[in-house]
């Protein structure tokens, strides 16, 4: 059974300053943009970008930076100077196919496969993520966008599936339910991949909070039946101490506990 005590009292007793932030922002118990504002803006590099893991001083990583922006969006910070100097740098970076690739300059951190700016899979997804995020920032009518959805069509195969790791096509719900609302036949075909390899999705929690988020941004109710199966598929994943588990390693649980309450929330779980 769903315990939002417990799961609050969890993040509370083993999140970082920004994560105990996002908790009672999502909570609705504190709005102080000073905090999450000093935290991005003594991060961020000077090129806009954010540093490979959040390791002040790094090269800028293409995952991280828009990991930081996604962040920027959940706490409303979309007109900060940070949040535009973000958007502004991922613009500079993209592509002339309208992708996203990972900075070529991590090779040497070693980042993992997904990551890597040489799998050819990390563009699929990274590219993806961005636009979902950059709609959601107001920037749907933005040639960036423009050009990205261009290369994610160009990359989908006739029965809908998106290139790359299923994440591709999850994430590419949000993009096109936002672009031609939820009813067109490019998220119904995406839904319909998805449900087909649905096990795919059990790689842990933070694979069908991912999912869930994706399907809010896009529209997709919470009657639909993909939705309701993976709710409770989430619910059923929250441990005992009331966090939910990362795939990635324990040092992601926090997050991935407060991605689970963040989407389980605007669904309307609790």
């Amino acid at each position: 059974m769903l315990d939002i005590q417990r799961a609050v009292a969890f993040v509370e007793a083993n999140g970082k300053t920004l994560e105990r932030y996002r908790l009672r922002f999502l909570l609705g118990t504190q709005r102080n943009d000073e905090i999450p504002l000093k935290h991005f803006t003594n991060l961020q590099n000077r090129d806009g970008g954010f540093p490979h893991k959040d390791m002040k001083g790094l090269t800028s990583c293409v995952n991280d930076t828009n990991n930081n922006l996604h962040l920027m969006h959940e706490l409303e910070l979309a007109k900060s100077d940070v949040c535009r100097k973000t958007v502004e740098y991922l613009s500079k970076i993209q592509r002339d196919d309208g992708s996203w690739n990972e900075n070529d300059s991590i090779r040497h951190y070693n980042p993992p496969i997904w990551d890597r700016p040489d799998n050819p899979n990390t563009a699929l997804w990274l590219t993806a993520d961005i636009a979902n995020v950059l709609i959601q920032l107001d920037c749907k009518d933005s040639t960036a966008i423009q050009k990205a959805v261009t290369f994610l069509l160009n990359n989908r195969d006739k029965n809908g599936k998106f290139a790359g790791p299923l994440h591709s096509t999850w994430i590419s719900v949000g993009i096109f339910g936002q672009l031609e609302q939820n009813y067109s036949s490019v998220v119904k075909e995406a839904l319909n991949v998805i449900e087909s390899n649905f096990e795919k999705l059990r790689d842990g929690a933070g694979d069908f909070a991912w999912s869930l988020e994706c399907f809010y941004a896009g529209g997709i109710p919470k009657e639909n039946l993909l939705v309701k199966r993976c709710i409770e598929e989430l619910k059923g994943l929250q441990q005992e101490n009331g966090s939910w588990k990362s795939a990635d390693g324990e040092e992601y649980t926090v997050s991935t506990t407060l991605s689970a309450l963040r989407v389980l929330k605007n669904y309307g779980v609790w």
